[in-house]
Formats: C-alpha cells, sequence, structure tokens
C-alpha cells in the first residue's frame, strides 16, 4: 500500500495564464498540460508561459497532427515528467516517438481510450508507460471491477480521474464532484501501491478558481484521513 503523498494531485489545462494562476491560487502543485498543433506553433511562448510557474508538469499530445520534436522540446524546458499519448499513430510515427524521446528523462505513456489492452502492445515494443483513464476503464467495464482495476493500476505511470460514475452523465467533471466514489477509487489506487500524478481530468468549463479550490480542500481532507459526508460537497 502507497502513502497518499506519493499520489500527486494535477490539474489538466491548456496553456492559458489565467488558468494556471487560478490552479496555483488554488494550491494545487502539479498541471498536466493539454496541447494542440496550433499551440505547439508557438512554443516559444508556451515554454516563458510555463516557466512563470513553479508547478510539476507532464504534458497531453495533441490529439490530431504529428510533431514529437516540438514536444520533445517543451518537455525538456519545463522538466515533464510524463507526455501522454493516443492511440493515434502509425508505426512508424511510434518508432519515431521512441526514437525522439530515448535518451532524456520524460516518460512516454499511451491512454486507454476503448479498451484497457490497446496500448499493451507499445508498451511492450517501445517500454512505454501506461496512461490509465479510469472515466474510460469503467465505461468499458460497465463500472468497477477492483480485483482486475488493482491489476492495471500496478502497471500504472499516470493516472486520469474524473467525476465520473458508471450511468452518470459527469463525464470530465472533477473529482470532488463525486466525492463518495472518488475516495473509494483514491483508496483503491493506494491500496495497489501507486506513485505519481492523478490528474482530475476536467472540461474547460469547470477549470475555475472555486472548482480548483474545491478539488485542493477535497484531496486534503482525503490526505488527511477525514471522514465526510458526500452531501457536504
Amino acid at each position: 500500500m502507497s502513502n497518499s503523498k506519493n499520489i500527486v494531485l494535477a490539474a489538466k489545462c491548456a496553456p492559458r495564464e489565467n488558468i494556471l494562476s487560478d490552479i496555483q491560487k488554488a494550491g494545487l502543485e502539479a498541471v498536466e498540460i493539454y496541447l494542440s498543433d496550433e499551440i505547439l506553433n508557438d512554443i516559444d511562448s508556451i515554454i516563458r508561459l510555463y516557466a512563470a510557474y513553479p508547478f510539476r508538469y507532464a504534458i497531453h499530445a495533441p490529439i490530431f497532427g504529428f510533431n514529437p520534436s516540438k514536444i520533445v522540446e517543451l518537455a525538456k524546458a519545463i522538466n515533464a515528467g510524463i507526455v501522454v499519448f493516443h492511440n493515434t499513430y502509425w508505426e512508424d510515427e511510434w518508432k519515431e516517438i521512441y526514437s525522439v524521446f530515448k535518451g532524456i528523462s520524460t516518460k512516454p505513456c499511451i491512454e486507454n481510450t476503448f479498451s484497457v489492452h490497446e496500448p499493451v502492445k507499445f508498451i511492450r515494443r517501445y517500454g512505454f508507460g501506461r496512461c490509465l483513464d479510469l472515466e474510460h476503464l469503467q465505461i468499458e467495464c460497465a463500472g468497477v471491477f477492483e480485483e482486475e482495476f488493482i491489476r492495471v493500476i500496478k502497471q500504472a505511470s499516470h493516472i486520469h480521474l474524473t467525476g465520473y460514475t458508471y450511468g452518470s452523465q459527469l463525464w470530465h467533471t472533477h473529482i470532488h464532484h463525486s466525492p463518495e466514489h472518488n475516495l473509494y477509487m483514491l483508496n483503491l489506487l493506494r491500496k495497489a501501491g501507486y506513485s505519481g500524478f492523478v490528474v482530475s481530468e476536467a472540461k474547460t468549463s469547470l477549470q475555475t478558481y472555486e472548482e480548483f479550490r474545491k478539488l485542493r480542500e477535497f484531496y486534503d481532507r482525503w490526505q488527511s484521513g477525514i471522514k465526510h459526508e458526500a452531501a457536504a460537497w
């Protein structure tokens, strides 16, 4: 079982200064950066923006397009520990990703989208990490299959978590939007021995100071072991 302090709460956002400022004001210490090809076209400005904040960083690569060299440039400049990729590339492109990341400390990870087994062939071939998206996994399994969840959590280098519970409409909401369920999920991560980022993967409309503040308060109470009622949230 891991110590809860080994589980680092992160927010996810595009490179917008007002959102980064709100994340910092709320007391969060880590950010997963969402990229697009348009954002990467202005990489010097993006590097300056992120360098102005003391966050620990991960990066989410663009879903469309292919520019791994620029992603590596950004990752090195801001000391990002993880870069998350979706499985949207051809075999020769995966080889290029492997090549440009070889020799640097940033770890490429592949996110499960429709199947938790989807990334395995590339994890095996190239030594990439697993980004385990728990919203996607709950949809795939029609709920939580605890024994199997623990098995794949043990393989994970990076976690995405939301307020989603199976059958709800809470896609891409913050973790604290389902407090009882996510106390359970965070404890499951700890039980599995997970260590690393847990990214609260919320949509843009929920990337506000008030939401980030509630997220941080929820996480702090979980860490300190305070038991609280879902109604309080």
